[in-house]
Parts: C-alpha cells; structure tokens; sequence
C-alpha cells in the first residue's frame, strides 16, 4: 500500500459505496492535513482485510492509537441514480484503468448507442449483475455487528454518529453533501476544524459527461425495477430520510418511469 502510512495510522477510513463521493471526500480530507484512505469493499487493494477482520482491526488501531477510536465515514446516495453513474465510471473508466480495454475509443460507453447502453444498464440491473452494484453500509454493519435499524441520522448536523467500543460510524448523504453543497459544513462538523472542499472524480469532468446526460434524461426504467431499488433500501432510506420514503419512491418512479 503505497501511501506512506498503515491503516493503523490513518486518521479517517472513507468506506463507502462506489460513486458516492470517496474520492472527493479523501482528497478534501488529506488537503486540509489529514491521513486517509477509501474503499468500497474491504476486500480492495488498498484495505485488503477479509470477512470478519474488521472489527479486530478497529480494536487494534484503538489500542496502536492510545485508545483513539477510528473514525469511519460511509455515504448513502438514491440508489438508481447511484446505479447510472456507476454503470458509466465502470465502462468509461475503469475498464481503460484497469486495463481491460485499451482506451476510451474501444469501451462500450464510445461505441454503443444511448438505447443500447440504457438497455444494457436495465438487463444488469435486472439481473443484479451491475458492478458498483453492492452497498457498502450492508458489509460494514455485518462486520460491525449491527443491524440498519442500529443507524440514525441528525438532520440538522446533516450526519449520523454511531458511537462503538473501538470505532465511530459517521453516516451522510450524497445529495447533502454534493447537490446542496454541506460536504465543507458536514466534514468541519466531523474533524472539528474548518474544511475547504477539493473536488475529485466527478461526472462533469469525464470524457463522457454528454452521453451520460443524455443517458439520465431519457432512460426509463420498468416499474418492478424502481420498486425493488427502493424497497430494498427502504431501512436505510426511512432513518436517512424519515417520512419521505413514499414521497421519494413516487418521485423516482415518475422520474425513471
């Protein structure tokens, strides 16, 4: 792990489902001076710990570090609009990083049609084949031992805290913290210091940033689909969002639908 420091020397861990804003959390975090890393699964090659070593590895870091708890910081973003634009950094850019395809000019976000790429967007995410797919908060309450129901949100702090024996669980929004620009608020709330935001990884500077808005006004998406994103997600969705599921599910199905 080429960062100059272990995992038991970090100050925060961004774990936190793909697309949900990691990357401008970390690089806001290291340039106002703090020592971090992100991943979306632990698994990944920069954590690189398996099932059910995460919670020894918090006890660890809490004993290396004088009894300081790690501060873990998770992201839940609506889940289809997540999907999109997991979809397009997945076939736009990641396949040309990892080296699955030689450059842009031979993914499939460059070759096919808006149709063909919506209707293969809608075959995975029927078949639950899409990557990016998989919701970190899932694994990290399983290897944290709680349940969704153990999670809560603050809505003026715009965050919330679990507080555990050797670790704490701050939990935000995507839309707060992106579309209505509380990520300097939320993160100065979290680190107790002032925070300036820098920006990383986002859709408007990719190559693909025109066929991706294409792509989000005028996919429609079946309604069993929007059903079953949103019912799947409902716990999480009803402590981050209390008494709007039903609102947010109507608007998604008229918005994809």
């Amino acid at each position: 792990m080429e960062l100059g420091y272990s995992l038991l020397d970090i100050d925060y861990l961004i774990y936190s489902s793909h697309k949900t804003a990691t990357q401008t959390i970390a690089r806001t975090l290291k340039s106002n001076g703090y020592r971090c890393v992100h991943c979306h699964t632990l698994t990944n090659s920069t954590v690189q710990l398996k099932g059910g070593e995460f919670l020894s590895y918090t006890e660890k870091y809490y004993r290396h570090n004088n009894e300081k708890k790690l501060d873990i910081i998770t992201v839940f973003r609506e889940p289809l609009e997540r999907c999109i634009s997991s979809f397009f950094q997945t076939y736009g850019d990641d396949v040309v990083t990892y080296g699955w395809e030689k450059d842009i000019t031979s993914t499939i976000i460059y070759r096919n049609s808006i149709e063909e790429l919506q209707a293969r967007f809608i075959r995975e995410l029927d078949n639950q084949k899409l990557q990016g797919g998989f919701e970190s908060i899932d694994e990290i309450c399983d290897e944290l031992q709680l349940k969704i129901v153990d999670l809560n949100y603050d809505l003026d702090k715009q965050h919330g805290l679990v507080e555990l024996n050797f670790c704490r669980l701050f939990i935000l929004r995507f839309d707060s913290l992106i579309y209505e620009n509380f990520l300097e608020y939320v993160l100065s709330e979290i680190t107790g210091q002032s925070i300036v935001q820098e920006n990383a990884n986002t859709s408007s500077s990719k190559w693909y940033r025109d066929i991706f808005k294409e792509f989000k006004a005028s996919i429609k998406i079946p309604q069993e689909l929007v059903l079953r994103a949103y019912e799947s997600r409902k716990e999480i969705i009803n402590i981050l969002y209390p008494g709007e599921y039903h609102s947010l599910l109507t608007k998604a199905l008229k918005k994809y639908g």
